[in-house]
């Protein structure tokens, strides 16, 4: 058992490591074949920050363990829409922005929703199990193809009216020590501190081949952590006699979103709920259809522990998120509103832990 746990804690390490080395050798080589900040933020950064989560589904697929592939992906989007946002309104109330409502927020809600059809045979197709097969498995890539697609062209759209602003807002928050452009991380004078010092300190992020060496140490790092966060998993599941579905939605979930908690409740008590909700709902939507739909053509995904209650506790959450906003006068996320996300969090583990 000591042995299990340490290899799921370590292969959780190597996780997120090997997804901060990857994001960051890979923005860096964008940027030297002139890739615009548009196109590296809505690929590398975003698929960068669902590696971890990715890359267990995927591992767990090819070792043959579908339950925990899709599992690991329903059971992290659960821990990040209801427990993270519920944190987030309880520590401090934050606005909605329009495009989140209108926009990101609905494209969610439709990625929750295609999981839960792509996923729920017993209840869609009268099937005997739960499955997502490859033609599922193809529908929701799509689906992600179309969903960066309308990303890409709504933010060249308004790309024109945010250039003049965007530069006037850069001017006037420029550190004084110095002319570095932080972009969003001005947002918070700390962030920019630590970045414009890393510019300084480290000559090696200029060479190309030390980005080159940042993405094959990443990838590396990612790949051994997921075998050994699957292997570990799967060892404790076989001792404690849970099923690998139950320690998925629970162990392995828990262990990947922990960040996004620790990052997200950050940006709520420095007043940048925002940023933190894109993070959240772009992670989301990434995991509800590329993780499943590649892992899904590399073998079905049978996940007979997964059920009704797993897929409509997503889907609920996402239509609450989107809902809840729009029915108070300031379209905010209030604490009694992230009170009642954090007790739903805390009544679905109870009926996961009940149901073994």
């Amino acid at each position: 058992m000591i042995h299990d746990i340490i290899f799921l804690l370590l292969g959780l390490l190597l996780l997120v490591v090997g997804a901060n080395y990857v994001t960051d050798g890979a923005v860096a080589v964008a940027r030297r074949f002139h890739v615009s900040n548009l196109i590296i933020g809505l690929t590398v950064v975003a698929l960068g920050s669902t590696a971890p989560d990715m890359v267990v589904c995927i591992e767990s697929a090819f070792q043959d363990r579908p339950a925990m592939a899709i599992g690991e992906v329903i059971g992290s989007n659960i821990f990040d829409l209801l427990l993270v946002i519920g944190i987030m309104g309880l520590a401090r109330p934050w606005k909605v922005s329009e495009v989140m409502r209108y926009q990101d927020l609905p494209i969610l809600l439709i990625a929750s929703v295609a999981l839960w059809v792509a996923g729920d045979t017993v209840l869609f197709d009268g099937a005997h199990h739960n499955v997502v097969n490859r033609s599922s498995g193809i529908m929701l890539i799509m689906v992600f193809i179309f969903y960066m697609w309308f990303m890409i062209l709504s933010s060249r759209k308004e790309k024109s009216t945010l250039v003049s602003d965007t530069s006037e807002a850069t001017e006037n928050s420029a550190l004084t020590a110095g002319s570095t452009k932080c972009g969003i991380a001005t947002a918070h004078s700390w962030k920019c501190e630590i970045q414009r010092i890393k510019k300084e300190v480290s000559t090696l992020q200029g060479k190309r081949w030390f980005s080159w060496l940042l993405i094959v140490a990443g990838l590396a790092a990612l790949v051994v952590g997921g075998n050994w966060v699957v292997d570990g998993a799967s060892g404790i599941a076989l001792k404690v006699g849970m099923s690998q579905g139950m320690v998925a939605l629970t162990v392995v979930a828990i262990g990947n979103a922990l960040p996004d908690l620790v990052t997200s409740l950050t940006a709520a008590l420095k007043g940048a709920s925002g940023i933190a909700l894109g993070n959240i709902v772009g992670s989301c939507i990434i995991n509800a259809l590329l993780s499943i739909g590649l892992s899904a053509l590399v073998i079905p995904l049978k996940a007979d522990t997964i059920g009704f209650v797993d897929f409509i506790t997503l889907v609920g959450g996402a239509a609450l998120l989107w809902l809840f906003p729009l029915l108070t006068k300031e379209k905010s996320v209030t604490r009694a509103f992230g009170g009642v996300f954090v007790l739903l969090y805390i009544a679905y583990m109870v009926f996961t832990v009940i149901r073994g």
